[in-house]
């Protein structure tokens, strides 16, 4: 079967040109595959610019995707080839996500910043928009919908993370020092590493629009780099 898939990175205007060929750098090195890797530049939404890309990579022949956001890389030449693996056995897969600020009953999900599907699957879930909803974040409709039909959900967990969650002025002032998952599952924060059993894969920086987090995210890519 002739396979076609391909590697998004979406990133909006604000981010450093020096960010991007960085990512590139880390995602080609560890790309032994050579599968598609395309930079989409946007001045939309994350969740509006993913739904719009969907029939585009359709009409581009891709069967396959990876969402990877621009401050996550793969840190293992194992990781991109995993990932489709588990897509192509007919499998949502992503990195392990709750959204907080939201009142859904612990729900776990694929992080939009890492999450892979084939074209088939977007489909038996009914094509549903990437946007945020009451019950979830970015792309969190999709892990939804996937359970809903009976569709296997993998998830990738944290592993370790670099440093505590910066809290935003409206946040409570007694949060603990990171990102709850739901109730005996691991914590994460900035710089989390995702990994299968105890084997990294992947690490995504978080909050990157914050000061001082575009620099951890080259300083990151910099090590991989030279590893």
């Amino acid at each position: 079967m002739n396979r076609n898939p391909c590697i998004i990175s979406v990133y909006m205007q604000n981010i450093d040109q020096k960010t991007t060929t960085l990512q590139k750098a880390v995602v080609d090195k560890f790309n032994k595959s050579n599968i598609t890797f395309h930079q989409v530049i946007t001045g939309g939404t994350h969740g509006a610019t993913m739904t719009l890309l969907m029939p585009m990579l359709e009409q581009m022949g891709h069967d396959a995707v990876l969402f990877l956001d621009v401050d996550c890389v793969p840190v293992d030449d194992s990781a991109i080839d995993f990932m489709f693996e588990n897509v192509y056995n007919g499998k949502l897969i992503g990195d392990a996500q709750r959204t907080n600020h939201i009142d859904n009953n612990q729900h776990v999900f694929c992080g939009a910043h890492n999450v892979g599907f084939t074209m088939d699957l977007y489909s038996r879930i009914g094509k549903p928009s990437f946007e945020p909803t009451p019950r979830g974040d970015v792309a969190e409709e999709l892990t939804y919908l996937a359970r809903e039909n009976n569709i296997d959900v993998h998830l990738l967990m944290p592993l370790s993370y670099d440093a505590p969650p910066l809290r935003m002025a409206w946040e409570p002032q007694n949060l603990p020092p990171y990102w709850s998952l739901a109730d005996g599952m691991p914590n994460f924060g900035i710089g989390t590493t995702y990994g299968e059993g105890d084997k990294p894969l992947f690490w995504h920086c978080w909050q990157i629009f914050q000061p001082g987090q575009q620099e951890r995210f080259w300083n990151k890519c910099e090590e991989l780099l030279n590893g």
